[in-house]
C-alpha cells in the first residue's frame, strides 16, 4: 500500500464506491417510501371495498358469495388471510396456503402476520352484523426492498472491478511502466561500474521522455568522473589492504600476549585458592568421618539395650563439637569459593553491572589471600560506604589484581612483612578516586615514565612479561574511562592513583578484537 499505483486505485475505488453508495441509498430510501405509501393506499382501498361488499353477503347469509368476495381480496399478495365473525356462530375464514392456493381457515387457526386490519360489518349503516379481521404481511414488500439493495451492492462491485482493471491497465501503460524502466536504469547505475550501460534508449515525447533525456545526460557526466576515479580507488584500496593486514597481524600478536597474561594471572589465582581451600575441606572431611563413627557406636549400644545416660551425653558433646567444626570450616571454604567464583567469572567476562565497590574489593582481596599469605603481606581496605559503580567488574578486578601482584613481585620481591593499603573515596563530578599504596622498595626515577610501556620489565630474566601495567593502563583508559598516575621514591614505596567515573562509558567494541 506504499506504492502510488495502489493508492490511486484505492482512492478512486473508494470515491466511486461512496458516490454510488450514496446515490443507491437515496434511491433505496425513495423506493422504500414509495412502497410503503403504495401499501397504505392498498390497505385503505381494501378496507373500503370490504366495507361495501361484505354486508350484503353476510345479511343474506350467502356463504358462497362471501367466500368469493374474500378470495378476490386475497389476490393481493400482502393479504395472508381474512376472517369474518359474528352472532349466531358466524365464522367464515379464507387463507392462502404455502403453495399459494386458497382454503378455508379453521376457527382456531392463527395466521402469521405483521399487520392486522379490523373493521365492523354494518348493514345499511344501522345494524352491525359482525367483524372482519384482515391479516396482512409486509414480507413481499421487504423482499422487493432487499432485492433492490442487492442490486445496488452488485452495481458497486461491478463498477469497482471495472475501475480496477481499467485503472491498472492505463496506469501501467502511461505512468508506471515508464517509471519502472527509469527505476531499473537507476538501479543499474547504482550497482554497475559502467554507468553508460544504464542509458535508456526508448524515449517518448511526453514528460517521461524529458526525464529520460535528462537522466541520460547525467549518466554521461558520471561516466566521465568514474573513469578518472577508478584508477585512484584501485591504488588506495591496495594500500588500505596492506595497512589492514599489518594491523591485523599486530592486533593478533598483542591479543595473544594479553590473553596469555590474563590466563597466567587466573591460573595463579586458581592454584592459591585450591591450596587454601584444602585445609578447611580436609578438616570438614575428618570431622564428618569421626562423627559418623561415633554415631555408629552409639547406634550399636542403643540396639543392644546397653546405652547409658553418660554415653548419650558424651555422644551429644562430640556431635556438637563436630558440627561446630564442620560448619565453621564449611563456611570458610564457601566464602573462599564465593569470592574466587565472583572474581574469576568477572575476569573472564566483559559484562557490565552495578556493584558495591567496598564489597567487591573485599572479594578480590579474599581471592588473592592464598598467594599473599605465603609472603605474609597484609592488605588493608578503606572504602566509603555505599560507593555504587555502574561499570565493568571484570576490568576493575583485573586492574586491582595486577597492581597488587605487581607490588608483591616488584615492590617486595616476594619477601615477607609488606603492607599494602587500598583507599577509595568519591571525588568531584561523580568520579571515584582509588589509591593503592605499598611500603616496598619503590621505583627508580628513570623508570617512572616507562612502567606503562608494553614489554617494559625489570625482571625479564625472572619470568616478567612487561604487560601487567600496560594492561592496567589500557583497561583504565579505554574501558573504565579513567586515568592512572604513579608516585614513587626509592625505599619509600609506590602509590598508584586511579580516577574513574562511577558510571563507565559504553564500550563500542571489544578491545583487541580482530
Amino acid at each position: 500500500m506504499n506504492s502510488i499505483k495502489s493508492k490511486l486505485r484505492l482512492w478512486l475505488m473508494m470515491g466511486v464506491t461512496v458516490i454510488v453508495a450514496i446515490t443507491g441509498l437515496l434511491s433505496y430510501n425513495q423506493n422504500r417510501s414509495q412502497d410503503e405509501a403504495d401499501y397504505q393506499a392498498q390497505r385503505a382501498s381494501l378496507q373500503a371495498r370490504l366495507s361495501l361488499s361484505l354486508p350484503h353477503g353476510v345479511w343474506q347469509m350467502d356463504d358462497s358469495y362471501t367466500r368469493l368476495t374474500l378470495d378476490a381480496e386475497l389476490g393481493w399478495n400482502s393479504v395472508v388471510a381474512i376472517r369474518i365473525t359474528g352472532d349466531a356462530g358466524l365464522n367464515i375464514g379464507r387463507i392462502r396456503s404455502d403453495n399459494n392456493t386458497l382454503r378455508d381457515m379453521a376457527p382456531s387457526e392463527k395466521p402469521s402476520s405483521d399487520d392486522v386490519l379490523t373493521l365492523p360489518i354494518i348493514y345499511q349503516n344501522r345494524e352491525k352484523l359482525g367483524t372482519a379481521t384482515v391479516y396482512l404481511s409486509r414480507s413481499q414488500l421487504e423482499h422487493r426492498q432487499l432485492v433492490h439493495l442487492l442490486e445496488i451492492l452488485l452495481e458497486i462491485v461491478v463498477l469497482d472491478v471495472l475501475i480496477f482493471f481499467v485503472m491498472t491497465y492505463n496506469l501501467n501503460r502511461f505512468v508506471f511502466d515508464p517509471l519502472k524502466r527509469l527505476q531499473d536504469a537507476l538501479n543499474r547505475a547504482a550497482s554497475s561500474d559502467d554507468a553508460k550501460s544504464s542509458r535508456i534508449s526508448q524515449q517518448t515525447q511526453d514528460e517521461f521522455g524529458a526525464v529520460t533525456r535528462s537522466f541520460n545526460r547525467i549518466v554521461d557526466r558520471i561516466s566521465a568522473d568514474l573513469a578518472m576515479r577508478t584508477a585512484a580507488e584501485a591504488q588506495a584500496r591496495q594500500e588500505k589492504d596492506n595497512a589492514e593486514l599489518a594491523l591485523r597481524q599486530l592486533v593478533q600478536t598483542q591479543q595473544t600476549l594479553v590473553e596469555a597474561e590474563k590466563l597466567a594471572s587466573l591460573g595463579s589465582l586458581v592454584a592459591g585458592v585450591a591450596h587454601e581451600i584444602n585445609t578447611p575441606v580436609g578438616i570438614t572431611l575428618t570431622t564428618a568421618s569421626h562423627l559418623a563413627t561415633t554415631t555408629l557406636h552409639i547406634t550399636e549400644k542403643l540396639d543392644n539395650g546397653g546405652i547409658k545416660k553418660s554415653d548419650f551425653q558424651a555422644y551429644l558433646d562430640t556431635a556438637k563439637e563436630c558440627c561446630e567444626l564442620i560448619l565453621s570450616n564449611a563456611e570458610r571454604a564457601a566464602n573462599l569459593i564465593h569470592s574466587f567464583k565472583q572474581v574469576a567469572v568477572d575476569q573472564t567476562s566483559e559484562q557490565r553491572r552495578d556493584f558495591q565497590l567496598n564489597d567487591y574489593l573485599s572479594e578480590i582481596v579474599t581471592s588473592l589471600k592464598p598467594r599473599f599469605k605465603r609472603s605474609q603481606t597484609s592488605i588493608d581496605i578503606s572504602c566509603e560506604d555505599d560507593l555504587l559503580l555502574d561499570s565493568y567488574p571484570g576490568a576493575v578486578s583485573q586492574v586491582i589484581t595486577n597492581l597488587l601482584v605487581n607490588a608483591l613481585v616488584h615492590g617486595f620481591d616476594e619477601k615477607p612483612g609488606g603492607t599494602i593499603s587500598i583507599h577509595a573515596e568519591r571525588s568531584s563530578n561523580n568520579n571515584v578516586k582509588l589509591s593503592i599504596r605499598d611500603n616496598g622498595k619503590g621505583i627508580p626515577a628513570e623508570n617512572l615514565n616507562r612502567i606503562f610501556d608494553p614489554f617494559f620489565t625489570t625482571r625479564r630474566g625472572s619470568g616478567g612479561s612487561g604487560l601487567g601495567l600496560h594492561i592496567v593502563y589500557n583497561i583504565i583508559r579505554q574501558r573504565l574511562g579513567g586515568t592512572i598516575e604513579v608516585e614513587s621514591q626509592p625505599g619509600k614505596g609506590s602509590t598508584f592513583t586511579i580516577t574513574m567515573p562511577c558510571i563507565a562509558p559504553e564500550i563500542p567494541h571489544k578491545e583487541f578484537k580482530q
